[in-house]
């Protein structure tokens, strides 16, 4: 697969990961805590995804 198609498909996917994490944990925990964290995991998602994807171009 093309890396550059490759990268948008991880971004819609970690947006959609992102928006599911923003309405989920709310619901769950406390919101300051639950966005606080919806964004850590939104980070982790898109640099351990990265970090996947550079592995296999090289």
């Amino acid at each position: 697969m093309d890396a550059r198609l490759l990268d948008v498909v991880i971004g819609l996917a970690a947006f959609i990961f992102l928006c599911i994490l923003l309405v989920t944990l709310p619901m769950v925990l406390m919101p300051a805590y639950a966005y606080l964290g919806a964004i850590i995991l939104f980070i982790l998602f898109l640099s351990g995804a990265g970090y996947l994807v550079n592995d296999k171009i090289t």
